[in-house]
């Protein structure tokens, strides 16, 4: 019988395997652009008497290039973005970026929660800063716009999700229904390997799955409250209440990289939200439980004591297209994340294996990648698919979709990126330490105290400077046996946080475009447990991403 079904599971990974996703599946934009922007080569196709070979029509994009209007228009006031787009059609469609409306908000508010927001940014604008001149914005298409820049801005935004990621035939991680999957199947065969593993349905026995795909039951049980929201391209976090960041949900006019809710507060022990997952958690997935610590050493953190160990669980809310580029998680945790509401594409790289477009540094502190998961999917989807057919074994990457009441097993070290398929995606993750990587979180704490995340902006955690001697300290107190068996094993297990030069033969790449920008506060703004360090093309036309006709 065993036999008869690992034949049967080999025959449907190979059928998973076969779902090819073509870079022109992505080009069936869900919308045209609202404002009537064209590819630039269209200007030659152009049968508008006043473009194209008209030479006294000169736009302001044919004087300066659209990346330096735009940045100018980035130190523009409200009033003057309101001026600037009643001068011209270009400054009309430019003026109009959502991007720029969305940080005039966030620099305004200072840090206090949004609680009003529109269909676009630029209505919430007007709705919180100026309510007595409110008029709802409706987009005025406009002819003879013609630009890659601002064409590229709004597919990013509106990307044709391949049909084929919403079904689970599409992928090729393994996929084990919750009842059969036990404390040591698990153990065994996916977290000491360090191999990825959706587990099918394990959370469609929680409260929160049940109670939670009700918005409003949500916001009665976190009035009083904001939650911490953030993205790679914004120049500030936000905070939202919860009502407000759901209307932020169902905007029509998102930005290319969308704020994503990303909390670390709101599932803190003993709340009502933790209520809703917790006591059945522990039922559902026992390899997961706390409780049982001694039997299967998970979450080694916890011996720190709740408020001085490193963030470690958040709840996660995003829109559609919203979702995380690609990453490591923190300090070299595992990471379980439980899927409540809405269908999530996962995209995942070994350990040591750089997705195409993802440039880490050496000591893996500064890593130059596309901003957007957008951007990365018009750009690097043909190399990626390359790989997944002519990658050795041991590097080829993998993908699943989970559907609502899945929970995926996220090793340490594998590079992921996330794409939120639905409307309204919520979802749970926690991160955390066991006894298959305890020797390589020792390692990371000893060697790499400048990367340490989630402990520098409490007063109550223990910091980076003291995290390896305190953790080292008190496991010889409570689990002497196991702390002995890590210190065993004399460099890394792991090749994520090994010199990508020296990993089975693969050569180190340095990028040729691109400007390095430290994020210092992601590290520990409790928001975001993403690369540190991310970078955006300095010029996306050179990587060979251009729309010129279309």
């Amino acid at each position: 019988m065993a036999a008869i079904k690992a034949s049967l599971t080999k025959k449907r990974r190979l059928l998973r395997f076969q779902v090819e996703v073509k870079p022109q599946d992505f080009m069936n934009l869900d919308s045209s652009h609202p404002y009537g922007v064209l590819p630039g080569g269209n200007r030659f196709l152009s049968e508008d008497s006043n473009v194209a070979t008209n030479a006294t029509h000169i736009s302001p994009n044919d004087l300066l290039s659209d990346e330096c209007l735009n940045h100018i228009l980035g130190f523009c006031s409200g009033a003057d973005l309101g001026r600037m787009v009643q001068t011209c059609r270009y400054f009309y469609v430019a003026g109009h970026q959502p991007e720029h409306w969305r940080d005039l908000v966030l620099r305004r508010q200072g840090g206090t929660a949004i609680a009003t927001t529109g269909p676009s940014w630029k209505d919430t604008f007007v709705q919180l800063f100026h309510a007595e001149k409110y008029k709802p914005h409706e987009p005025m298409p406009v002819r003879g716009v013609y630009s890659d820049y601002h064409y590229r801005l709004h597919s990013c935004r509106s990307f044709a999700i391949p049909s084929s990621w919403c079904s689970v035939e599409s992928g090729s991680v393994d996929r084990v229904p919750v009842e059969d999957m036990t404390t040591d199947k698990f153990l065994e065969e996916y977290e000491k390997p360090n191999q990825p593993v959706v587990i099918e349905g394990a959370a469609l026995s929680w409260k929160a799955f049940e109670k939670w795909q009700d918005p409003d039951y949500c916001q009665q049980h976190t009035t009083g409250r904001s939650f911490r929201a953030t993205s790679g391209a914004a120049a500030l976090s936000a905070d939202f209440t919860l009502p407000a960041y759901h209307n932020y949900c169902k905007s029509t006019h998102l930005e290319e990289a969308p704020l994503y809710l990303f909390d670390r507060t709101a599932l803190e022990p003993g709340s009502h939200l933790w209520k809703d997952y917790m006591p059945d958690l522990q039922k559902s997935c026992p390899y997961w439980d706390v409780e049982r610590q001694n039997e299967t050493g998970h979450d080694l953190f916890e011996v720190l004591g709740q408020g001085r160990r490193p963030d470690h669980t958040w709840l996660i809310v995003g829109p559609q297209r919203s979702g995380s580029v690609f990453h490591i998680d923190p300090n070299a945790t595992h990471a379980w994340n439980a899927v409540i509401c809405g269908r999530k594409r996962w995209i995942f790289y070994p350990p040591g294996v750089a997705p195409p477009g993802v440039h880490p540094s050496r000591d893996g502190d500064e890593v130059a990648l596309p901003i957007s998961v957008g951007e990365w999917l018009f750009q690097f989807w043909d190399e990626h698919t390359k790989r997944k057919k002519t990658a050795p074994p041991g590097q080829v990457p993998l993908e699943t979709t989970t559907m609502p009441g899945d929970v995926v097993f996220v090793p340490h070290g594998w590079w992921h990126l996330v794409v939120n398929l639905d409307e309204l995606n919520i979802a749970i993750t926690h991160n955390y330490v066991g006894i298959s990587n305890l020797a390589n979180v020792l390692r990371f704490l000893d060697t790499k105290r400048d990367q340490v995340s989630g402990c520098r902006d409490r007063t109550e955690s223990v910091k980076p400077e003291q995290l390896h001697a305190e953790f080292k300290d008190t496991m010889m107190h409570l689990h002497p046996d196991w702390l002995e068996e890590a210190s065993k094993e004399p460099d890394w297990t792991c090749n994520a946080w090994q010199s990508v030069s020296t990993v089975k033969g693969i050569k180190a790449k340095i990028p040729i475009t691109g400007i390095m920008r430290k994020e210092a506060a992601s590290k520990d703004n409790g928001a975001n447990h993403q690369s540190s360090v991310m970078a955006k093309a300095k010029d996306r036309q050179e990587s060979g991403f251009s729309f010129s006709f279309l």
